[in-house]
């Protein structure tokens, strides 16, 4: 019996080494194939052409394409539609799924072409809201002096006076009121209105003043499915104020934090750190309560 213990312990402690070298093997092959992976530089990959790389994503086939087709078919069949909107005073916000570039791109160039156009891709970081409304102003001015047949100041001192102007100034420019007849208007295409460089406070009220002026038709494009999320919680302290319901901050803080302990609103932290509020309920009960308060 003695022996057999011996036996089965001897076998206990050669498993207990063979483990004990494997795993120190494997500790040893796995920092050695990190030390060599660290080693490797950026220069060192076998970088694709860019031509190739071009061909390559050219050459791979679309999906549902025909159902592709069709469905731009049907949003081209509105184009009379949305002018007809544009011309009533309306804007025109596009969002939903994919893309909406070349939707709004091919809209402009075929059904536009009676007004100026002027585009914003919100999309970019560079954004410099100004000057798209300077650009605006001169869109405007030019079809003003054409309608007017009357032009005694050249083009470079157009551009040096709107230039000058404050963006105030250049929002009542776009804002003048002329005959019902008068067919001057300038179009803006905005390319993602809701880009991380319009999502601002101030950009947004620009925009909102921009969208409400007489001489100004905007079409614009939504593409975050959270937009309304990514807007500073401030566009809200504002429209709290304008009605009356809050005087200062603090008191729109308290009302806040009364509406959270209650249930009433929840709120979430966006990725750019801002409080995102919104009320958990349903869209049917939302617009039944709507309903009954109007």
């Amino acid at each position: 019996m003695n022996v057999g213990v011996h036996e089965m312990t001897m076998e206990d402690e050669e498993d207990d080494f063979m483990l004990s070298r494997n795993y120190f093997l494997a500790k040893e092959i796995g920092s050695s194939s990190r030390k060599k992976s660290s080693q490797k530089h950026v220069v060192d990959i076998n970088h694709v052409d860019e031509q190739v790389l071009r061909k390559e994503v050219f050459d791979i086939p679309v999906k549902h394409e025909n159902e592709i087709q069709h469905l731009i078919k049907s949003y081209r069949n509105l184009y009379p539609k949305w002018l007809f909107e544009l011309r009533c005073g309306f804007g025109l916000l596009m969002y939903g799924f994919g893309s909406k570039k070349a939707l709004l791109e091919d809209f402009a160039s075929t059904s536009l072409t009676d007004f100026g156009v002027v585009v914003i891709n919100g999309y970019l970081p560079s954004n410099n809201l100004k000057q798209a409304l300077i650009t605006l102003a001169e869109v405007l001015s030019d079809q003003l002096k054409h309608e007017r047949k009357s032009s005694t100041r050249s083009k470079s001192n157009t551009e040096h006076t709107f230039s000058s102007l404050s963006i105030e100034d250049l929002l009542s420019f776009l804002n003048v009121q002329l005959p019902q007849d008068n067919n001057c208007f300038v179009c803006v295409i905005i390319h993602n209105i809701d880009g991380p460089s319009l999502r601002d406070p101030d950009s947004q009220q620009y925009l909102a003043q921009l969208a409400s002026c007489s001489r100004v038709c905007m079409v614009a494009s939504i593409d975050h499915v959270n937009a309304p999320l990514c807007m500073p919680n401030s566009t809200l302290y504002t429209k709290c104020r304008a009605r009356f319901l809050v005087s200062n901050q603090v008191t729109l803080n308290s009302h806040l934090t009364e509406f959270k302990d209650h249930e009433l609103v929840k709120a979430r932290r966006h990725s750019d750190g801002q409080d995102c509020f919104y009320i958990p309920l349903p869209s049917e009960a939302l617009s039944k309560l709507l309903q009954e308060l109007a």
